[in-house]
């Protein structure tokens, strides 16, 4: 029973590790200060959760959602797709390949971050602007509030990533 414990803890590890270490791996291009792009094929659907092979022989994990969230069509299996991660590996997009859309930056104060409902409000020279977040968990711990930001926008508007300005 031991070993059986030791293994799954083995195999997690060195799954995590896989994960972290992923971006060596993958020869994508870089897609700004923070993200990098990468091609590959939907290979297997179960529980909305899609796996990708990347062009490098990699599997990524994608939820449907992702793609509901972002207002795109759900891949199926067998279609190549360009995938986005951020500097954390982490998918934040996935597009049809060749249907790449359009991401824009928005950059202003940060006036506040919606704690129940997911949104971000900016502080803009164009006046205020509310933006919705497309997960909660997007990462605004670190950075206060009136801290100069830059937020990145899918193309329905909704806040993908965020980052401090640079200055």
């Amino acid at each position: 029973m031991k070993s059986a414990a030791m293994i799954a803890a083995a195999a997690s590890a060195l799954f995590l590790a896989g994960t972290v270490f992923a971006d060596n791996a993958h020869d994508g291009a870089k897609t700004g200060a923070h993200h990098r792009t990468i091609n590959g094929v939907v290979i297997a659907e179960k529980s909305g959760v899609l796996t990708v092979k990347t062009s490098d022989g990699a599997t990524m994990p994608v939820t449907e959602k992702a793609s509901h969230r972002h207002g795109h069509a759900v891949p199926k299996v067998g279609e190549e797709v360009t995938l986005i991660l951020n500097e954390n590996n982490n998918v934040i997009d996935v597009h049809l390949k060749g249907a790449e859309g359009a991401h824009s930056f928005v950059t202003g104060k940060l006036v506040y971050v919606g704690k129940m409902k997911p949104e971000i409000k900016l502080q803009t020279p164009d006046g205020d602007k509310t933006y919705p977040l497309v997960r909660q968990d997007i990462k605004t711990g670190g950075i206060e509030e009136g801290a100069l930001v830059t937020a990145e926008l899918n193309e329905a508007g909704a806040v993908i990533d965020l980052h401090r300005a640079k200055q």
